[in-house]
């Protein structure tokens, strides 16, 4: 990603500014260790904006609790994927890091002032990116736990090494995994745990959605399902004529009735897709819930057919059975592999070009991968994992 010079500039000086100071803030660590007294107070910094990514996340929220259940275990998280995480259980304080008292210069400095008074005891940075060395630093964090990647940016190498712990993410194994492994940082053996990821429907969102339900079919059919046209980043969109077929299909084998599931944003695209069916008046769009009231609807289907995004990552949370189109996506890496998910991958001899932290391959690799997957694929998991289900 392309930062704009003035934050290239904001994040230069701060990490210079961390490397200077190192030593003070490792005192101060070093002095809280000694005095600390209470319930172990754990900040765990995700990657932020994607939805997909926090929920993969989850089961390192469940295991802090689980060895720890008096601990303070707070996250910082983007403000468009907030909503994702604002009814976890597991959490206690959600901290926004696009919160407008952080902009900018004396902001950004204010929100590394916050974090230091809050007293953490651990940083866990789950995500590759300078901003969660410098959080653990300026935090006064005893314990600093970071992936690490291979390749990564001269300032990432070198302000990496202010870490207590370090772990190096192998390109292409499972990251939820990977994810857990940083828990070996405050004393939690998680090798064997659970990887199930949560999410946390609400009552006002599931009232919604039953409403929703009835006034679209006269209440829940006996086969929903839910599509998502849309992936937030238009490398992994699959054609709309082709969800349209999926969906026409679905309705005249299986007598499905069809929810185009979308953010508002994308009202457009879920409307025209429904437009291009032979059965649009079976179909309805969902596209007025928020992400706080997405897993409300998404748990009332049968099963959910997406490119892979983050309402792939909540419908997998959610055990619905899901079919994911991969396209360029490393389909070892975070997609869903279970008895309930099938990924719908691209012809061979087609390899993968997007990826979590590894330099993605051209727009040609990823149009190539998402358009050879066909409807006939798409529908030949659909019925397989139907019948398994």
């Amino acid at each position: 990603m392309s930062y704009p010079l003035s934050k290239r500039l904001q994040l230069y000086g701060f990490a210079l500014d961390a490397v200077i100071l190192f030593p003070v803030f490792a005192l101060i660590a070093h002095i809280r260790a000694r005095r600390r007294t209470g319930p172990l107070r754990v900040l765990v910094v995700p990657i932020l904006t994607r939805v997909g990514d926090l929920v993969c996340s989850t089961p390192v929220f469940r295991e802090i609790k689980i060895r720890y259940p008096n601990a303070h275990l707070a996250v910082v998280v983007g403000r468009k994927a907030k909503g994702i995480l604002a009814h976890n259980r597991r959490i206690d304080e959600l901290i926004d890091y696009n919160d407008e008292r952080f902009h900018g210069w004396f902001g950004r400095a204010y929100f590394f002032f916050v974090l230091y008074t809050r007293r953490f005891d651990a940083v866990l940075s789950l995500g590759s990116s300078v901003s969660g060395t410098l959080i653990g630093v300026f935090a006064a964090a005893t314990v600093r736990a970071k992936i690490t990647v291979s390749r990564a940016p001269l300032l990432e190498r070198l302000t990496d090494r202010l870490n207590t712990h370090r772990f190096r993410y192998a390109d292409g194994s499972f990251l939820p995994r990977h994810y857990l492994s940083l828990l070996s940082a405050i004393g939690i053996d998680a090798s064997a745990a659970s990887i199930t990821k949560e999410v946390f429907p609400t009552e006002a969102g599931s009232a919604k959605a039953r409403t929703f339900l009835t006034n679209a079919f006269g209440g829940a059919p006996p086969l929903v399902v839910g599509i998502t046209v849309s992936a937030g980043n238009s490398i992994k969109e699959w054609p709309l004529p082709r969800f349209a077929s999926v969906a026409d299909t679905l309705v005249e084998q299986y007598g499905a009735k069809i929810i185009f599931i979308d953010s508002p944003a994308n009202r457009a695209r879920a409307a025209k897709t429904a437009r291009l069916m032979r059965h649009g008046e079976l179909a309805a769009n969902s596209t007025d819930f928020s992400l706080e009231e997405m897993p409300s609807i998404i748990k009332h289907l049968n099963l959910y057919i997406a490119a892979d995004s983050g309402p792939i990552y909540v419908a997998c949370a959610l055990g619905v059975p899901l079919i994911d189109i991969i396209g360029p996506v490393d389909p070892n890496e975070q997609p869903p592999n279970d008895e309930r998910s099938i990924q719908v991958r691209p012809s061979e001899p087609i390899k993968p070009s997007s990826f979590v932290f590894k330099k993605p391959g051209t727009a040609i690799e990823h149009k190539q991968a998402v358009d050879s997957i066909t409807v006939g694929m798409v529908m030949a998991a659909i019925d397989k994992l139907l019948f398994k289900n």
